[in-house]
């Protein structure tokens, strides 16, 4: 699969909660598209419905959640999914290489070829002394190591697609770049394809080629990550940026995100 074709294609993408009082959109008409090998930002604030959109990409809604409108089409064979924060997601009673292995032995994998893939995913994910590392919990690594296995996890089965929400969250500056390494060594050795989920312009700016901005459930304007950044069209985009603080500036009043930017 060359860099030219569409790997992810999302058209009109509704999503509805409901309750018993009523029923909600939290995505509406959303389009978007990946190519292969492409590393693609969704950005937008708490609430925008980003993490409901890529749950609607891994099929994995909650209960109260459904697609009522559009398509979703993957070229691919596999997609795999990294959740915001790993602690929440690690399993706290199952040691971490077990964790790592469990996709592979649930699409066939033998006990040895899982561990054999686990380790080699561990080291390229940086998790040094695997056999020490294997043996431990979830409360017994770092933020920044948790958050490697879960990388590691979610690589075992060599997806096409890899779906990061908000990877870098709570993690210091170092830990945080040593992440964004290892996103773009499994851009240059395995050709893989990248949606990135988060609110971080910084992390945007040094991975990712496109971005998509979301807000209220929509898309208001996507383009080239330069291109959208340094020119945004959009009022609320144009807020957003505008609302990241500055260290050079001092005493400077940020604009608050409130009201309804569609209709401006």
């Amino acid at each position: 699969m060359n860099s030219s074709t569409r790997l992810l294609n999302i058209q009109n993408l509704t999503v509805e909660f409901s309750s018993k009082e009523r029923q909600f959109q939290v995505v509406k008409n959303l389009n978007l598209k990946i190519y292969s090998g492409e590393f693609v930002a969704l950005v937008g604030e708490s609430g925008s419905g980003k993490t409901i959109t890529s749950l609607s990409i891994m099929n994995l809604l909650p209960e109260n959640a459904k697609k009522t409108g559009g398509t979703i089409d993957f070229a691919g064979k596999n997609k795999s999914i990294i959740f915001q924060e790993p602690m929440t997601s690690l399993n706290p009673l199952i040691k971490i290489g077990r964790q790592i292995q469990e996709s592979g032995l649930c699409h066939g994998m033998t006990k040895q070829q899982a561990l054999s893939q686990a380790e080699k995913l561990a080291k390229l994910t940086g998790l040094e002394n695997t056999r020490r590392i294997f043996n431990c919990y979830p409360h017994e690594l770092s933020g920044g190591m948790r958050q490697r296995a879960m990388i590691a996890s979610a690589l075992m089965t060599n997806p096409e697609l890899l779906i990061a929400d908000e990877p870098t969250t709570a993690l210091d500056v170092s830990t945080q770049n040593k992440i964004l390494s290892i996103f773009q060594n499994l851009k240059n050795e395995f050709n893989t394809s990248l949606l990135l989920i988060t609110h971080d312009f910084t992390v945007v700016k040094k991975l990712c080629t496109r971005i998509y901005i979301m807000y209220k459930g929509e898309i208001v304007e996507e383009g080239p990550t330069t291109e959208v950044l340094q020119n945004p069209r959009h009022p609320y985009t144009k807020a957003l940026i505008n609302s990241i603080p500055d260290a050079k500036k001092r005493n400077t009043k940020l604009p608050v995100l409130f009201g309804d930017w569609q209709n401006e």
